[in-house]
């Protein structure tokens, strides 16, 4: 249990660093937006374990996240859209957000070390709560 908190308070960290030094999209409607119009420099997107099922969906449909797209990847945060918001310094809940520009932050480093990818599973992500061991 302490690995998951050890892990979700880093991701937390860097996500504020993401908010006040990179570029991020937030919200579903402008994350499927850039995805669909292929926005420059879309890296990963991060969704809450709560996002609605349309939305997954849509990532799917664009083809966000599948085996062999090396330039985009989907996280899925281990927590509800209103955690995710609060992580992000908002005050309201946040489904999904899109990182053009990683900022001074290191989220693109510490979530590659925490993808993993399963077969016939169009969506990667944190899926077993920190329970995968460190690298």
């Amino acid at each position: 249990m302490k690995i998951k908190s050890v892990e979700l308070s880093d991701v937390n960290r860097e996500l504020q660093k993401l908010i006040s030094s990179g570029k991020v999209l937030i919200g579903s409607k402008e994350t499927l937006k850039a995805l669909r119009g292929r926005e420059e420099g879309t890296k990963i997107v991060i969704h809450a374990s709560n996002c609605p099922e349309g939305i997954k969906e849509g990532l799917k449909e664009i083809g966000i996240g599948k085996e062999g797209d090396e330039k985009n990847t989907v996280y899925e945060y281990p927590s509800n859209s209103l955690e995710l918001g609060l992580a992000c310094g908002k005050p309201y809940p946040i489904a999904s957000l899109c990182i053009i520009d990683v900022g001074e932050s290191e989220i693109s480093r510490l979530l590659s070390h925490n993808f993993h990818s399963e077969k016939n599973r169009p969506l990667r992500g944190l899926r077993g709560r920190g329970t995968e061991p460190h690298s």
